[in-house]
């Protein structure tokens, strides 16, 4: 005998609620899981597109009068920090800190995409295609930064870069390469590269003294965009790994896996048997046989599942539906599982539909009724999907349980076929 065979047999051989009491024990004393807080810029701002991030950054490096300055400055800083070659031999690194206190930063002008010429003999210079990203200057140093997201600088042309930098005539020139790692690969050495998490982690350095400015400048407002703008170059600099579960969640997965396993055998067969129910119901609301209603299934999010029926006589699309989901106190009955029943009529069979949706509205019971098994709460019980091509009406069980839920997609039913049968258009 296999041992999936003995598995198999000794599982079924024991009641459920003892087969599965230790897993549901456990399985109670699970953290949940935390929902992520999204980033404004990651989800639907520049994403990775290496011109739209540049034009972001660039709004807190002076690109915009009014707008704070705030990533130009730590990226001052940085150079200092890390990389004093970023301004050239003959820059006395000793001087170069003072320089950021003497440096009235509103006074600083960021320059997007500017156009750098190619040297075609000693005399003669030609406007080319390529430009420098960011040209940064104000009357003491003019900077030149070019930004690589996951491009490569092959076939940046560098020295056309530096010509350019060159023909400004402040005193202080500097240059880098900004992108996500510290990659060097086919970048000059008089080119310092700066990775993101480095102009980061100076940037929240610098962020209190900032901020204990921004109110008397003006700029308290760009706060919580300047800080997704560095969480969003965190997340690209540092992509988290594309996990489906914690450490723990794996390791209770991995202990319980026989349980875990029979749970979800016990699912399907749950809900093939609400199918089954939900099919011979709306069959014998319609004087049909079963096999004369048709199915299918699928999930919404938060995993509601759908159960679909087509009854014969029902053009295209026309349905009813049984939902459901876990629910927690609200039953009647010792279940965890909530229901509620839609129906779904197509404009294109030739259904008036707003005729449809006005009988619904003054003759379904907006509170429980004991004339029917099912009510309409009284909120949006009736509205249009696709553009309009389909109405859709939603009504709840009387009786709020598993029993209560397939009568009442019965009595839909029988009441959609109703509306169907007498309400087309003219033509």
């Amino acid at each position: 005998m296999s041992n999936q065979t003995s598995i198999q047999k000794e599982s079924s051989a024991v009641l459920p609620e003892v087969f599965f009491q230790d897993f549901f024990q456990a399985l109670d004393q699970m953290p949940v899981p935390e929902t992520p807080v999204p980033n404004l810029f990651s989800a639907v701002g520049p994403g990775q597109d290496e011109n739209r991030l540049s034009d972001l950054m660039a709004f807190f490096m002076g690109s915009h009068a009014g707008a704070p300055r705030w990533l130009v400055e730590a990226l001052w800083v940085c150079l200092v920090r890390y990389h004093a070659s970023a301004f050239g031999a003959e820059a006395d690194a000793m001087l170069l800190p003072a320089v950021r206190e003497e440096t009235d930063w509103n006074d600083v002008v960021a320059e997007r995409e500017v156009s750098v010429y190619s040297e075609i003999s000693a005399d003669v210079l030609q406007c080319t295609a390529k430009r420098l990203d960011f040209v940064i200057y104000d009357d003491r140093f003019v900077a030149g930064i070019e930004h690589k997201v996951w491009a490569s600088a092959e076939h940046n042309p560098f020295g056309d870069y530096d010509r350019l930098i060159d023909s400004y005539q402040q005193e202080q020139k500097v240059r880098c390469v900004l992108r996500p790692n510290d990659d060097r690969r086919h970048v000059p050495d008089n080119w310092p590269v700066v990775s993101y998490q480095q102009l980061i982690d100076v940037a929240y350095e610098l962020y209190g003294q900032q901020i204990s400015r921004a109110e008397e400048e003006g700029y308290a407002k760009w706060q919580p965009f300047y800080q997704e703008l560095l969480q969003h170059m965190q997340n690209i600099a540092k992509p988290k790994e594309a996990k489906t579960m914690e450490q723990h969640e794996r390791d209770f997965s991995l202990r319980h896996f026989r349980q875990l396993r029979e749970a979800v055998e016990y699912l399907n067969r749950l809900e093939n048997e609400l199918a089954e129910e939900g099919q011979a119901k709306v069959a014998e609301a319609l004087g049909m046989a079963p096999a004369d209603v048709s199915q299918s299934r699928n999930t919404w999010k938060d995993q509601t599942r759908v159960l679909r029926f087509f009854p014969v006589g029902w053009e295209r699309a026309t349905q009813v539906c049984l939902v459901y989901y876990p629910e927690v106190g609200e039953s009647e009955a010792d279940e965890s599982i909530g229901f509620y029943v839609r129906a779904y009529i197509e404009r294109a069979d030739g259904y008036d539909l707003k005729a449809i949706e006005q009988a619904f509205l003054e003759r379904i019971p907006a509170q429980k009724s004991t004339e029917l098994v099912f009510y309409r709460d009284g909120g949006k019980d009736a509205a249009y999907e696709s553009g309009g091509r389909f109405l859709f009406i939603d009504v709840w069980p009387r009786e709020y349980t598993t029993a209560g839920a397939v009568a009442a997609l019965g009595r839909l039913a029988a009441w959609v076929n109703e509306q169907v049968g007498g309400r087309r258009l003219s033509p």
